[in-house]
């Protein structure tokens, strides 16, 4: 099921690659790391899809409705995607929160089957690591100027989340209630990093973030625990 998961979260990749190299906008030689940016939630969108969608399989119906939802879903990530590159778009901002939106649902889905899977702290940090980054990098996505500075603070979003990770396995909790927690944190390191490139990195910003943390905070050990 890995290697199928793989095979086509490849193939959204390259079609998603294919429809943003065709916008005029894009510089024709525009890094190879900041094109990677746009591969990203296409591609692991499908592979949790394909992860996901096989518990579905004794409800023909329900089956092909989240098959159908996830072709429609991967189309409008592309489209969206596509009009993401041009800050200028009339589309960008509603385009870019859409992107948003997706990009923290799949990070979530990702830290539920990571947890479930019970695996070592070593393999499960791992895997957390990586997907955090990727999408770390696509949510942090800001031109080709500063490709490099996202895979930056996106590494450091991936440390964090790994570290979270690996202390979050010696408390056994409910997959829902893990996913919830390593959502806040990335929530929170995704952010804070997102500020920090635009320059807008405050008191005031800190204060908001904290006062989402402890509301976070709150519903998790309230209702989720």
């Amino acid at each position: 099921r890995w290697l199928m998961a793989l095979l086509l979260g490849g193939l959204a990749a390259t079609g998603a690659s294919a429809v943003v190299h065709a916008h005029p906008a894009l510089p024709h030689r525009a890094p190879g790391y900041y094109a990677l940016t746009f591969w990203v939630l296409p591609g692991l969108l499908v592979i949790l899809a394909t992860l996901w969608l096989p518990w579905l399989a004794s409800a023909p119906i329900g089956w092909a409705a989240g098959l159908v939802a996830t072709g429609l879903l991967l189309w409008f990530v592309v489209l969206a995607e596509y009009h993401t590159i041009d800050s200028r778009d009339p589309w960008y901002e509603l385009t870019h929160l859409w992107l948003n939106l997706v990009a923290y649902g799949v990070t979530f889905g990702f830290f539920v089957i990571i947890y479930q899977a019970r695996d070592r702290s070593a393999l499960s940090a791992t895997e957390v690591l990586l997907v955090s980054g990727l999408l770390a990098a696509s949510l942090l996505r800001a031109g080709p100027a500063q490709a490099g500075r996202t895979w930056l603070f996106a590494g450091m979003v991936a440390l964090a989340l790994g570290q979270s990770t690996w202390a979050l396995n010696f408390w056994r909790v409910l997959p829902l209630t893990a996913g919830l927690w390593l959502l806040l944190v990335f929530y929170l390191f995704t952010g804070l990093a997102q500020q920090q490139m635009l320059g807008r990195l405050t008191r005031r910003a800190l204060a908001e973030f904290a006062v989402v943390a402890a509301a976070g905070l709150f519903v998790i050990l309230r209702y989720a625990s």
